[in-house]
């Protein structure tokens, strides 16, 4: 969970102010014998660099492809907080964070990215036709919502509290 957390941190999606939150919220709520130490050190991050120092001291070696999934699906389930653009941006930036670039997560997400980019190089902000424009965002807007529904099920399962201890 802990390069879900990164990831998701630096990708602006989660903020390191939340994650200290629900830090806390465990700590009170569970007795001391259960609490990993870890978790009193990243309590006690006082900004945004300091927790991703430590996110990925604690994530080397992990695969990178189920907390990239879980991203994912936590766009999905939050994508009104975003324009499509921020979405795809988003997306973008989650495949270049990858570390096996030739991995069959970022290579899909890098080609969305790509095809979005090219569809808005092909009919740009300056494109005369708006019809034509909106049918082409409502079609990429699809095709976004199409790929990332495909992983709500990961962020469904990072919703059930003991995720912590695994």
């Amino acid at each position: 969970m802990y390069e879900t957390y990164r990831l998701g941190i630096l990708i602006d999606h989660l903020k390191a102010e939340d994650l200290i939150r629900q830090i806390d919220e465990y700590i009170e709520e569970t007795p001391v014998d259960q609490i990993p130490h870890i978790f009193y050190v990243l309590s006690l991050a006082s900004n945004r660099r300091i927790m991703i120092e430590l996110l990925t001291d604690l994530a080397r070696g992990v695969d990178e492809e189920l907390p990239a999934s879980i991203v994912a699906g936590i766009l999905y389930k939050e994508r009104d907080r975003y324009t499509v653009e921020e979405l795809y941006g988003k997306i973008g930036m989650l495949a270049s964070l990858l570390s096996d670039e030739d991995d069959e997560l970022a290579t899909s997400f890098r080609e969305l990215k790509s095809s979005y980019d090219e569809l808005q190089a092909a009919y740009g902000r300056r494109f005369k036709r708006k019809k034509a424009r909106e049918r082409m965002l409502a079609r990429s807007e699809k095709v976004l919502e199409e790929t990332l529904s495909e992983y709500a099920h990961f962020a469904e399962e990072m919703d059930r509290k003991e995720w912590w201890l695994n």
